[in-house]
This record gives C-alpha cells, structure tokens and sequence, in this order.
C-alpha cells in the first residue's frame, strides 16, 4: 500500500514537468509511449553501463546510480566523520558489528533492499522492492536488526546523509535531490515511530540487541546482546560483592542471602546463575529489550519468605538502599557511566518497585 502511494506520488510529480514523446511504428503506425518515469529521465533508466562491482556485467544507469548514492549514504553514516552522525550509530549498530567483524552480506542486503525501494518508487519496471514494509523495518519488535526506534530529528539526519551521499555521487541537481527528498518525506509517518519527546531507550544505548562474545579468554563463545552483557557483569558483581562482604559493609544484607551462600560454599553455583539471570533479564525487560523477557516471580512475591522459600526475611527500606549501594559499587566496578548509573538508580528506586521490594 506504501509502495502504491509512493509511485503515485512520484507520476504526479512527473506530470507537466516531462513530456510524453511518441514514434511511428513502421509496421502498425501506432502510438508507443515512452518512458517518462522519474527513474528513466533523471537516472538514466534502463540505459546498460558497466557495472563496477561486478566487472564484466552491466547494470542499469538507473539503479547503479541509486545504489551509489545508497552506498555512499550507509557508508558516510558508518564512517560518521566528526561525530557528525553519533545520533545514528545505535539504528545500525547490528550492521556495524558485523561489518567490523568482516561480515559483509547485512551491508550488501541492506544496499539492495534499499536501492530496489528506490528504483521501484521512481517507476523502474524491472526492480521490485520485496523486503519488509517500512513501518515493520523499522519497528525493533519485528526486524531484529533494527536497534531502537526512530524519532524525526534523526530522520531527518538520515536524510541529510543521503543528500551528503548524492553529492559524494555528482548528484546535487535540485531536479533530483528535491524529489528524492519527498520520496523520504512521503514514508516518515510509518518510519518514525518514536515521539521527538521520547529518549532512545537505555537497552538500545548500552548496545541492544548486537551479539557479543562476553566469554572470558580460553572459554567456549558465548554470545548475549550488547545491552545485556553489562547488566549481567553488574548483577554478577552486586551479588559478590554482598557475598564477600569486605569489613562487613554489607552485614545487614547477608541474611536475605543466607540460602544462596550456604549452596555457594558447598560449591553449588546453580541458585548464583539463576539469579543473575533473572536480575540481569528483570532489568533487561525494564530498560527497553524487545528480545528478554523476565519470567520469574513478580517482585512482591520474589521478596516475600511465604512465597519464595529462598527469600529469608522481609526487606526494610534501610536493606533496600544499602542493597542498591551495592548496586552502584557493582557499576563503578565494571565502569558503568554516571549518567547510567543514575538512570538504574531512578529505576531502583521507583515507587513502583520499591513499594513492592519493601515489605517491613
């Protein structure tokens, strides 16, 4: 249906602007229109050039053209000289990853996708676009590889770097960049889907979902998302923290803990993995992950000894802040920003979790 409204766009454009031109066909004399697509008279059409990533083959002028500029636009954004387009990296952080691990075929992909988007828009007869439609592209729940959600400001940084890879192309005729121009405009409604007074969510910052390896030296790979792995270094180093408790600065918290120490001194790890993973998942699911969900208990019931046969008490709010205490030494621990520590301080401290994490 977008791709419909597009290419009606893209025929009114063209109307008065391009002349319809017709020969006589020696044979029949009838009319033959020509083509008069936006793609034929201002890209070159289906006019066949050399094509210079793959030598010995040709290619339309029409859609090499696109996909120079298409190159050149991911590329500028990559490269993202000066920090000029910091605001992007996170929207093409899982590309970036693999491209700087030597993977290229996301990078390739994305370039024909979006060059095909193009060419079939301006009137190409012989390319169709059949990836996702743009509101499932950019939607993170439904494209995997899209990391965050997509406000205006950035859009409109998007756009400013196709016209930095046009003019990178020779192509700064206002005849071509004003119309490509509303072709971008024409899709922002299902493209943007974050409200300009709506932050980037913390997950998506820290990394969101690119795999990394957080395996230690030696060991197997183990790949979790980039926006989890410090969310489990951090729980992972708030529970040994209060568990080694150096000058008893946590005394008070070892009795919650009682269950999981004595397993972890009879060298049963099992309690200590489950925890982290359901803390680091808890909090995954808070900040913004579209991937983990927390399937444990709710945090009134978790907290609660008549429920949960780990919990050993009921928590004070004394407890509580002496326990986030931990939490912040964990973040510093593992060089956690300030600015992120305080926003996991704000969760932490939420009126909804605390109420239900203080039960005395």
């Amino acid at each position: 249906m977008i791709m419909k409204k597009v290419n009606y766009w893209f025929a009114s454009v063209l109307i008065g602007t391009v002349a319809t031109f017709s020969s006589c066909n020696d044979d029949d004399d009838q009319p033959m229109m020509m083509d008069d697509s936006f793609y034929a008279v201002q890209l070159g059409g289906e006019t066949r050039v050399s094509d210079p990533n793959n030598p010995g083959q040709l290619v339309e002028q029409g859609f090499l053209n696109l996909r120079t500029v298409v190159t050149n636009t991911v590329l500028t954004i990559a490269t993202n000289e000066d920090g000029k387009y910091d605001a992007l990296q996170p929207y093409f952080s899982v590309l970036l990853s693999e491209v700087g691990a030597g993977q290229t075929s996301g990078f390739t992909t994305l370039v024909s996708d979006f060059t095909e988007f193009f060419a079939e828009a301006t009137g190409s007869k012989n390319f169709m676009y059949s990836g996702l439609d743009m509101e499932a592209a950019h939607d993170p729940t439904r494209n995997s590889r899209m990391n965050g959600r997509i406000n205006n400001a950035d859009y409109d940084l998007f756009i400013q770097a196709v016209v930095e890879g046009a003019a990178q192309a020779n192509i700064t005729s206002s005849e071509v960049i004003g119309p490509v121009g509303q072709l971008l405009e024409s899709v922002r409604e299902p493209i943007v889907q974050r409200a300009d007074d709506e932050g980037l969510d913390l997950y998506t910052r820290l990394g969101g979902n690119v795999l990394v390896d957080v395996s230690a030296e030696g060991d197997p790979e183990r790949l979790v998302e980039a926006g989890y792995a410090p969310l489990e270094a951090v729980v992972t180093s708030t529970v040994l923290i209060i568990a080694t408790n150096e000058g008893g600065k946590y005394d008070a918290l070892q009795p919650y803990f009682s269950v999981l120490l004595a397993e972890v001194g009879a060298g049963n790890f099992s309690g200590f993995t489950t925890l982290v993973t359901d803390f680091s998942e808890f909090l995954a699911e808070a900040i913004g992950s579209v991937n983990i969900e927390y399937s444990g208990l709710n945090m009134v019931d978790a907290h609660n000894p008549a429920v949960n046969s780990r919990m050993t008490g009921l928590v004070s709010a004394e407890d509580y802040d002496l326990f986030i205490g931990a939490v912040v030494e964990g973040a510093v621990e593992n060089n956690v920003p300030e600015s992120v520590i305080g926003e996991f301080g704000a969760l932490l401290t939420s009126p909804g979790l605390k109420d239900a994490i203080v039960q005395r």
